[in-house]
């Protein structure tokens, strides 16, 4: 195709100057009046009205050839064109891009939701969520305050406060956390959480995971086990008892996990505890419980507990327990020698018994248990099997002898009447009458251990039987919280129930060299030996074999490391020889060795094989006892512990105690 580009003067129509050819236009000075045409070949018909114009030789043009306007947006337009497709791609590019990023951001960035940071603690305020971090491993998580109300917290600690946070909730309570720093010199992270109700009605609860985590200590029930996360216990009140589904004889508020993590709950608190397997946690609830708490005078509730973390779970358990260290361990002589259990009943030959004893071996303790007087709190051998020629025999021919008394009196015991008139009883809730209770199919009354007479009388009574009959020592059995009345009155109000179990082991550590004893709290600054709860014949986890070793390990670790294990009163009929030699040949590797005196009713076989465990209890265990004894002075550490001492930082099989 060919173009032809004129100029055509108004003035002169008849003369024609070509000015330029090709594709190039060009555009006119201002007030000029000529116009500009083109011819397009093949493009455009003319119109008949449009003029004909000349060619470059004079000549006409050819009436075939068609003329038009030319369009000066053309080439600017197909200019245009890519720079506006590459536009359009930036732009949709980054429009992607973009919705990309959105989808992004909004699928994997999580807003940190409103915490506060103390050290390694971290307190998320909506979740009412505690975690410790502490270098780089997550130590402990767990929900505080889930009794308080969802709206937020107002802050009561001083901005920027880095060791102290303190929150309150409107008509609820406040919750304090300080950061203390006695233990960072040793590596040690510790936090201490109080809780503060503004109405006693108020419960306060925290709750701990115990995934991936082996937890111990609290205390040792029936039915035991180790780790005691793989227990059940529904929320009860964490007092001395000796009742199934509660917590045990021996208790202490002391927790330790082997993700390096310890609770150590505050004697104040009235504390309940549960323990959930499926759910895998241990909650601390803090309420007045009308059977047995009755501090009538606390105006609310509170829960104060300190939360210890570290890398390193022995170095933690050392800076954490708290227990104290007695100054002497129990009496050796206690320690090398048999302790015989002799139950006293009608059908009972105790003097047959004891010529066997001195047959078998001539050395060690007879422990008359609890029972043996006619009525309950009379301290006296006359009218039994024993009568008072028993305990001279038994010294003639070379053994001692030890009596089991408990904080009972029967209704119809002349202690109980003595008892009652004096006011040394624990009276029922409306003061007016002692309470009952009730023991071992027996009901009675209980020695209120709060009032200084009552404790001044029933610590002579005791004296005054040990040194009339010519005793070496008493044991003591019962003493559990669980067994004081329902709605009791006490002459002075007790923070914690368990606390007359304490009063009754620092009673028996006044008229005896060494306590033995079935119940404790805290109680490890005495040399105590902790007998078990009587344990089934059977090889049940329910109170039976199988939960011996549990409560053994349990006890090393809230500080109590000698001990014995208790039977329940059984007969030759009942328990078949395989099961008792069981029990036997288990309590001769523990350091108090304890022997049902029914043993010797099996015939030559059993005494036989009695007479070589008590040997090796007395060659092997005893030098191994006495050497880790006189270490436990210094150190406070267990004699016997769990597998994991030996690697306590690796996550093993060892935690475990699956079966026997």
């Amino acid at each position: 195709m060919s173009e032809l580009l004129t100029l055509t003067s108004p003035d002169s129509s008849d003369v024609s100057t070509p000015l330029v050819t090709g594709h190039h236009s060009m555009s006119s000075q201002p007030g000029s009046r000529f116009t500009v045409e083109a011819a397009i070949i093949d493009e455009e018909v003319p119109t008949a009205e449009e003029p004909p114009s000349h060619s470059i030789n004079g000549t006409q043009p050819n009436p075939g050839l068609p003329t038009a306007k030319v369009d000066l947006t053309a080439p600017i337009r197909l200019l245009k064109t890519p720079r506006e497709i590459k536009l359009k791609f930036t732009v949709m590019c980054l429009f992607v891009l973009i919705l990309v990023g959105t989808i992004l951001i909004l699928v994997y960035y999580k807003e940190e939701p409103f915490h506060y940071v103390l050290g390694s603690l971290t307190y998320y305020v909506d979740k009412k969520e505690m975690v410790i971090d502490f270098e780089g491993r997550e130590r402990l998580r767990g929900q505080i305050g889930l009794f308080a109300p969802m709206e937020a917290p107002a802050a009561c600690s001083m901005l920027g406060d880095s060791e102290r946070l303190c929150l309150s909730w409107k008509d609820y309570g406040k919750l304090r956390i300080k950061y203390d720093t006695n233990l960072s010199h040793v590596g040690i992270d510790c936090y201490k959480v109080s809780w503060e109700t503004f109405a006693p009605e108020r419960s306060i609860k925290d709750c701990f995971s115990m995934t991936n985590s082996h937890w111990y200590g609290g205390g040792v029930t029936k039915d035991q086990n180790v780790p005691i996360e793989s227990m059940n216990i529904p929320m009860t009140a964490f007092v001395t008892s000796d009742r199934r589904g509660q917590f045990g004889s021996v208790v202490e508020r002391y927790w330790l996990s082997t993700r390096n993590v310890s609770i150590k709950v505050a004697d104040r608190s009235p504390l309940l505890v549960s323990m959930d397997n499926d759910e895998q946690r241990l909650c601390l609830e803090s309420m007045h419980w009308e059977s047995i708490h009755h501090d009538h005078n606390s105006s609310d509730s509170h829960l104060e507990y300190a939360v210890c973390a570290n890398n390193d779970l022995l170095k933690l358990f050392n800076s954490t327990k708290a227990f104290p260290i007695p100054p002497i361990i129990p009496n050796t002589l206690l320690l090398e020698e048999p302790l015989w259990s002799l139950y006293v009943n009608n059908d009972t030959r105790p003097f047959h018994v004891v010529q066997e004893l001195y047959d078998l071996h001539p050395v060690g303790y007879i422990d008359i248990r609890s029972g043996f007087a006619v009525n309950e709190g009379d301290l006296t051998f006359k009218g039994t099997p024993l009568n008072d020629s028993f305990v001279p025999f038994v010294h003639r021919i070379g053994l001692r002898v030890m009596a089991s008394v408990t904080p009972f009196v029967s209704v119809d015991s002349a202690a109980f009447t003595s008892g009652a008139l004096r006011g040394d009883l624990v009276m029922d809730p409306r003061g007016e009458v002692p309470g009952l209770t009730m023991w071992a199919d027996k009901i009675g009354g209980v020695i209120d251990f709060t009032d200084n007479t009552a404790v001044l009388s029933y610590r002579n009574s005791l004296r005054a039987f040990k040194d009339s009959q010519g005793l070496e020592s008493l044991t003591f059995d019962y003493g559990e919280a669980s067994y004081l009345p329902y709605g009791y009155q006490i002459n002075t109000e007790l923070d914690d129930p368990s606390q007359f179990t304490h009063s009754y082991i620092e009673i028996a550590n006044s008229v005896t060299e060494t306590v033995v004893t079935r119940s404790a709290y805290e109680s490890q600054h005495i040399p105590i030996v902790i007998r078990t709860y009587p344990k089934e014949i059977s090889w049940d986890t329910e109170n039976g074999f199988a939960s011996v070793i549990p409560s053994i390990i349990n006890l090393g670790l809230i500080g109590y490391p000698f001990m014995a294990l208790d039977l329940k009163e059984f007969s030759s009929e009942q328990v078949d020889k395989e099961m008792l030699l069981s029990y036997i040949q288990l309590s001769a590797c523990l350091p108090v060795m304890q022997i049902p005196t029914t043993a010797l009713e099996y015939g030559p076989e059993v005494k036989d094989l009695i007479h070589e465990y008590i040997d090796f209890h007395q060659n092997v265990i005893i030098p191994v006892v006495s050497d880790l004894g006189v270490r436990y002075l210094r150190t406070g550490l267990p004699i016997i512990r769990p597998l994991w001492w030996l690697e306590h930082n690796a996550d093993t099989a060892s935690y475990h105690i699956p079966s026997f």
